[in-house]
């Protein structure tokens, strides 16, 4: 019988689950400015970001890591939450002689001279469990955090180690930085940033290349997982390109006054997953306190989603946030774009129907597809929500709904492959009916191959119906 040997690596990469918008890559270019303020121009050439392979990411000089990072958006307070994660940063700054090593929170944690104490207090990291059938399983493996662990101890250099070690320090001296407060804190670090270089600014300055810094970050990410998709997956020897500090600086040099198409797709990138980022927070918590420990397969699936979109052209992203917002006509990339087609409650809606829906999405064409033997029926999640107000009742805000789903030119073609949409709270058997309760539509000539015709036959259900349909 043949032997398969397993070679063990301190290298990683979540590279598929990441993106430029998420609280990681913030917080990654949140460092970057720091060091970039720290040192002087001449030195960009040398320091680079490294993200996703030695730790979550690197500040390095040359080859040099300088410092290694791991970023962690728990919301619990307890040391036993970061332990894994403290054990894999001091056993990573032994392995290379880092100069520093930092833990990001977005929650206040002990002072390092407490983590120092009660770290030793805790049971070590388990032993990683053995693979049922290892002829099946990956032939290269991370290190675990008991092998840290174990190798610090080995050395006796627990101590020497965490006198590298720190929480990473943000606005006025705090250890943490939650989710809501980091976008201000890279905007006030990009005018630190011209206030050091003495070049004067705007605010619309200021808010287009935080954007652009963003993009800058997410591009590579983006090529990052390309790059990723075509090498073997046993490769050890993969070096992943870095970002130098010239890129950014190239950014910051950049008058970005007048905004561009561009830059309105990137601002709907990110807020689309700002919106993830706080809603996979939640969904993570519910699964801790509600013991459903199992879901987190679920939301696994929606990060991949999210990826999946988050690698999409600009073009086809801006085509996205159209389709999955029906009800709004906006034919170009502009200022209403931006205010319309990425609402956060209808996102939220689109994000859950993802988590509860267990059918595999097709995310290329924003659809989940239902075959009955030869009929196949798509179904499009969308941001659709029916939010009461005291001077219109709910048919006639569902009227004027469906009366501008049937209006968007823009998504016509689009919207003739789709059968049923589904909403978070909306039922309708037909866009036709929810309309002409209270709108005046054109009639057709019942042509069943006309787009408008199709289209006014669209469903509306909501996410519990849409479980009971695509959930079987």
């Amino acid at each position: 019988m043949s032997t398969e040997t397993i070679v063990y690596t301190p290298y990683h990469s979540a590279i598929p689950s990441w993106s430029g918008y998420q609280y990681q890559g913030k917080v990654a270019l949140n460092v970057v400015l720091d060091y970039m303020m720290r040192i002087s121009r001449e030195e960009y050439d040398s320091y680079s970001l490294e993200l996703e392979w030695y730790e979550d990411f690197c500040i390095l000089n040359g080859d040099t890591y300088v410092s290694i990072h791991q970023v962690k958006s728990y919301k619990a307070k307890g040391l036993s939450e970061y332990k894994e994660a403290i054990w894999n940063l001091l056993g990573k700054t032994l392995l290379k002689s880092c100069e520093y090593c930092y833990l990001h929170s977005s929650t206040d944690l002990d002072t390092e001279e407490a983590i120092k104490k009660g770290l030793l207090n805790l049971e070590p990291p388990p032993m990683p469990k053995p693979p049922k059938d290892p002829s099946k399983g990956p032939k290269i493996k991370t290190y675990s955090p008991r092998h840290y662990y174990d190798q610090v101890m080995a050395a006796n250099a627990y101590e020497e180690l965490f006198s590298k070690f720190s929480s990473y320090s943000y606005t006025c001296s705090k250890r943490y930085c939650p989710l809501h407060e980091l976008e201000d804190e890279i905007k006030q670090k990009i005018k630190s940033y011209y206030d050091h270089k003495g070049k004067p600014y705007t605010v619309a300055q200021i808010e287009a290349v935080y954007h652009y810094l963003l993009g800058e970050v997410d591009r590579h990410i983006t090529r990052r997982h390309n790059d990723e998709q075509n090498d073997d997956d046993n490769e050890i020897d993969f070096v992943p390109d870095r970002i130098r500090f010239t890129e950014i600086f190239r950014v910051l040099e950049n008058n970005w006054e007048k905004p561009s198409d561009e830059y309105v797709i990137l601002r709907l990138r990110n807020m689309f997953h700002s919106i993830w980022d706080s809603v996979s927070i939640d969904l993570h918590q519910i699964t801790i306190d509600e013991g459903t420990l199992e879901r987190q397969d679920d939301i696994r699936k929606v990060e991949e989603y999210v990826s999946t979109l988050s690698t999409l052209s600009n073009t086809d992203f801006f085509t996205f946030c159209q389709i999955v917002t029906p009800n709004i006509y906006i034919p170009k990339a502009d200022e209403d774009a931006f205010r319309n087609l990425i609402p956060e409650d209808g996102i939220g809606t689109l994000l859950y129907a993802f988590y509860e829906i267990k059918r595999e999405l097709d995310v290329i064409n924003y659809r989940y597809v239902k075959k009955n033997q030869s009929i196949n029926t798509s179904y499009l999640p969308t941001t659709l929500k029916l939010i009461s107000n005291r001077y219109k009742s709910d048919d006639i805000i569902k009227s004027n709904i469906a009366s501008s789903i049937l209006s968007n030119a823009a998504i016509r073609n689009q919207l003739y492959e789709i059968e049923v949409m589904i909403t978070d709270n909306i039922n309708a058997k037909s866009l036709e009916e929810a309309t002409m309760k209270f709108t005046v539509i054109e009639t057709d000539d019942g042509n069943p191959n006309d787009k408008v015709t199709k289209i006014k036959k669209i469903r509306m259900i909501d996410i519990d119906n849409a479980k009971g349909e695509l959930n079987q």
